[in-house]
């Protein structure tokens, strides 16, 4: 067994030192791959020395006209090119991979969490098949911090009094929350009512000012009420809490449509208007700039497609 021989088989490869010798061969000059690699000739040429070293053999002979392979050199670049792509396939798989198995924190203010995110959750899953979703309800304001020191991947906003004055976050509005008066179908209860009429119902709040609670005292306020001329109010905690008081025809609410909407189509709650009462609230997406990119996927994705993705 030659000596060349048995230094091949103690080598380690070095997939860069054999990139740049195939390279060479290739080309037939030292100064373009220098160039295209952004390395000096002479570092160029050391990096080749190193490969013949671990080889044990010449592989080039430098002339006038460039260089030539040796026979051993020969040999090794019949199978560089091979070596190369494998190695290259196998980088991209791995690198697929990674990318289908990544998981994307999300937060929503709790209605669009609860009522509007979970399919679209699904539907992502479906084009972007293996990677993970963890969706989280969170207030608004809260929302922005976790946004800003990267504690979620994604915010969905729904407050108007929230503030985004963080330069490295990027907010575009997705859609509208449209906030809607309901009561339960089976009650008398009128097409539309004024707002006299609609504080001298039994109406249900919140416990929290929350941004529901805070755009409908806003609409009193425009038209000299206050909180306090409210007759009847029951509150509760969550918009679950609400809909079983209005199921059991306790009171009507200011409910986000997304969160009533089936109880509409199957007849078991009823819309009544409020003249002049304007109860919508942006959606606004939030993320940071120079985001990973599978989080820059969803983003792009969800630009494309916005509520048309919620349940």
């Amino acid at each position: 067994m030659g000596a060349g021989r048995a230094k091949a088989q103690g080598v380690e490869m070095n997939i860069e030192l054999l990139k740049y010798f195939y390279m060479i061969a290739k080309e037939g000059n030292i100064s373009g791959v220098a160039k295209a690699v952004h390395l000096s000739q002479s570092a160029l040429s050391q990096q080749l020395q190193r490969l013949e070293n671990e080889f044990g053999n010449k592989l080039l002979v430098r002339s006038n006209k460039g260089v030539a392979l040796t026979p051993a050199g020969e040999t090794v670049y019949k199978y560089a090119e091979n070596i190369l792509r494998t190695y290259d396939k196998m980088v991209g798989e791995l690198e697929e991979a990674e990318a289908r198995n990544v998981s994307i924190h999300i937060e929503a203010c709790h209605s669009v969490a609860d009522y509007a995110l979970p399919c679209t959750m699904i539907t992502a899953g479906e084009k972007y098949p293996g990677r993970r979703y963890a969706l989280t309800g969170n207030r608004s304001a809260e929302i922005v911090v976790n946004v800003a020191n990267n504690i979620c991947d994604i915010g969905f906003v729904c407050d108007p009094q929230v503030n985004i004055n963080d330069a490295d976050i990027v907010a575009k509005k997705v859609g509208v929350n449209s906030i809607v008066l309901v009561g339960n179908a089976e009650e008398d209860l009128p097409e539309a009512m004024d707002v006299d009429s609609l504080l001298n119902s039994c109406l249900i709040t919140f416990t929290d000012k929350n941004n529901i609670t805070n755009i409908f005292l806003e609409n009193l306020s425009k038209r000299g009420y206050s909180q306090s001329s409210i007759n009847c109010n029951l509150r509760v905690e969550s918009i679950e809490g609400a809909k079983m008081l209005i199921a059991r025809k306790f009171g009507i609410a200011f409910l986000p449509y997304i969160a009533v909407k089936e109880e509409l189509y199957k007849k078991q709650f009823k819309m009544i208007k409020i003249p002049d009462f304007d109860m919508n609230i942006d959606i606004v997406m939030l993320h940071k700039k120079g985001c990973a990119s599978h989080v820059q996927d969803f983003v792009d994705w969800f630009a494309d497609n916005g509520s048309k993705s919620f349940c």
